[in-house]
């Protein structure tokens, strides 16, 4: 009866909340960044064309070539975390959308079911909380980190490691109906009534990344799009 109304609560009513709250914060935080004023002193040498400027940032942001030119460990530990957490996200995208027509190949019919595409999955999964759980350690094994940490810097790195850590658990429990929950999560996007899953696991790692979600506005999660507006600032001409 309890699982029933926790299950409800998690995954009927808490996205309600979750969109709106992401959607409405996202959207002021960019709004508040486009009211401020840019510093009139570009970074020298800037890119004579605007492709030029463009092409910097992209380089920069895909490579963190600043971080590269510092702490090397710290780059590779970044950079690494931030590849296994876009490949996981691709895969969360791949198993929920609607992708029939791309199934419908018989190239494509049985990806899912063949075990390489799994132990794939399950590699990335543990190498994105290496990742994540050493940026983690390094906030306390670090003096310099420790005293320019906040709480929200303590935070977000629990929040991560919350979500990786139920999704592994989630991942490798023999328990766990992937099926199910990917028509959940379909029917959830596209507003048609499901099953609820009750699956401990799943419940967990939906909760936590909602959690995440809602508080990536408010937070330095938001650096994503953020990084684009301080380095076109920067390279103006």
């Amino acid at each position: 009866m309890y699982v029933a109304y926790v299950a409800g609560l998690i995954c009927i009513l808490m996205p309600c909340l979750t969109a709106p709250v992401f959607a409405v914060g996202t959207v002021s935080r960019i709004r508040k960044w486009n009211r401020a004023g840019a510093s009139r002193i570009p970074l020298f040498p800037t890119p004579a064309t605007s492709s030029g400027k463009w092409k910097r940032i992209l380089t920069e942001t895909l490579t963190f070539g600043q971080l590269s030119n510092g702490n090397r460990s710290l780059w590779i530990g970044t950079w690494v975390f931030h590849l296994f957490l876009f490949m996981v996200l691709i895969g969360h995208t791949m198993l929920v959308a609607d992708l029939t027509a791309l199934w419908k190949n018989p190239a494509f019919e049985n990806l899912w079911a063949d075990p390489i595409c799994v132990t794939i999955a399950r590699v990335a999964g543990l190498v994105l909380l290496a990742a994540a759980f050493y940026l983690f350690t390094r906030r306390f094994s670090s003096q310099r980190v420790r005293e320019i940490s906040g709480f929200g810097d303590y935070m977000s790195i629990a929040l991560i490691l919350s979500v990786v850590i139920s999704g592994d658990l989630m991942r490798f429990s023999p328990s766990f109906d992937r099926a199910a929950v990917c028509e959940f999560l379909s029917g959830l996007i596209s507003f048609k009534v499901t099953a609820v899953p009750r699956d401990p696991f799943f419940l967990l790692h939906l909760l936590f990344a909602q959690v995440l979600v809602m508080y990536i506005p408010f937070s330095k999660f938001l650096h994503i799009p953020g990084v684009f507006y301080c380095k076109a600032a920067l390279y103006r001409s």
